[in-house]
């Protein structure tokens, strides 16, 4: 059964297009991963004066063993960039959720 990962964002909107451009280049990377099936990425505008936007994006993979992988390949990748995410995250100010769901048609 295909498995859905699902990372809820929410962005200050003067940092958006910082992370949208790191969060372009994550989806680039994991869209070559073997049993990677689709991607997509969800902009909510801000409805408040709070100016922070919700970004979701969500990874369909073949399997948990695809997800577990694509998961070493991508810490491999940050480690090859010398790049933190958790830190990054920080810095920006964004706040992050991650759930995985099995996906089936109806």
């Amino acid at each position: 059964m295909e498995k859905v990962l699902i990372d809820l964002f929410i962005v200050p909107e003067a940092v958006k297009a910082d992370f949208m451009r790191q969060a372009e280049r994550v989806q680039q990377f994991i869209s070559t991963l073997p049993g990677f099936i689709e991607g997509y990425i969800y902009i909510q505008s801000p409805e408040t004066s709070e100016s922070r936007y919700n970004v979701l994006t969500t990874a369909v993979w073949e399997s948990e063993e695809a997800i577990e992988n694509a998961k070493a390949a991508l810490i491999r990748q940050y480690q090859t960039m010398g790049f933190n995410p958790q830190e990054a995250l920080a810095r920006l100010g964004v706040e992050k959720v991650r759930a995985t769901y099995s996906r089936a048609p109806y």
